[in-house]
C-alpha cells in the first residue's frame, strides 16, 4: 500500500478539517435561521393572543355592566352613554378617555393602577344604535418590535332583550 510522505499527510488533514468546517456551517446555518424565525413568530403569536383576550375582556365588562343594570331594575343602558372610554376588569364605572395610558400588568392581571407598563392600550367605544341596541367596540393597540403598529378590535351588539 502506498503512503503519502509525512509532509503531505499533515497538509491533507488541515484540508479535511476546513472542508468539514464548511460542511458543518452549511448544515447548521439554516437551522439557526429557522430557530430565530420561530422565536420571532412565537412572540408575535403571544402578543396577538394577549390582545385578543384584552379586547374580549373589554366587551365582557360592558356586558356585565348591562346585566348589573337589569339586576338593579334599571334600564339596560344606564351609565353606558355614547363615547370612548377605558375601563379596568374589576371596575363598574367607565372612565372618559382623555388620555390613553398603557395597561399595566400586576400578578398576571392587566389594569391601569398597579404594576409595570405593558405595550398594550385599550379603548372601549359605545354607540347607541337605537333604544334597544348598543354597539360596543373594544380596540387594543400595541407596537410590535418597536416599529410596527398593531390593532385588534372586537365588536359586539348588546340588546335590551329582557
Amino acid at each position: 500500500m502506498y503512503q503519502l510522505p509525512e509532509k503531505l499527510n499533515k497538509g491533507f488533514t488541515l484540508i479535511e478539517a476546513l472542508v468539514a468546517l464548511v460542511i458543518l456551517t452549511l448544515a447548521l446555518g439554516p437551522a439557526l435561521v429557522l430557530s430565530s424565525s420561530i422565536s420571532s413568530t412565537a412572540s408575535v403569536l403571544q402578543n396577538n393572543l394577549i390582545a385578543a383576550n384584552l379586547s374580549q375582556e373589554g366587551v365582557e365588562i360592558i356586558r356585565a355592566l348591562r346585566d348589573a343594570n337589569w339586576h338593579s331594575g334599571l334600564v339596560f343602558d344606564a351609565g353606558l352613554p355614547d363615547g370612548i372610554y377605558r375601563i379596568e376588569w374589576n371596575s363598574n364605572t367607565l372612565i372618559a378617555l382623555g388620555t390613553n395610558p398603557p395597561l399595566k400588568q400586576n400578578a398576571g392581571l392587566y389594569n391601569y393602577s398597579l404594576g409595570t407598563d405593558t405595550k398594550f392600550k385599550r379603548t372601549i367605544t359605545i354607540t347607541k344604535i337605537n333604544s334597544e341596541e348598543l354597539r360596543v367596540v373594544s380596540d387594543v393597540t400595541w407596537t410590535e418590535r418597536g416599529e410596527r403598529a398593531r390593532d385588534l378590535k372586537v365588536e359586539s351588539h348588546l340588546f335590551d332583550w329582557k
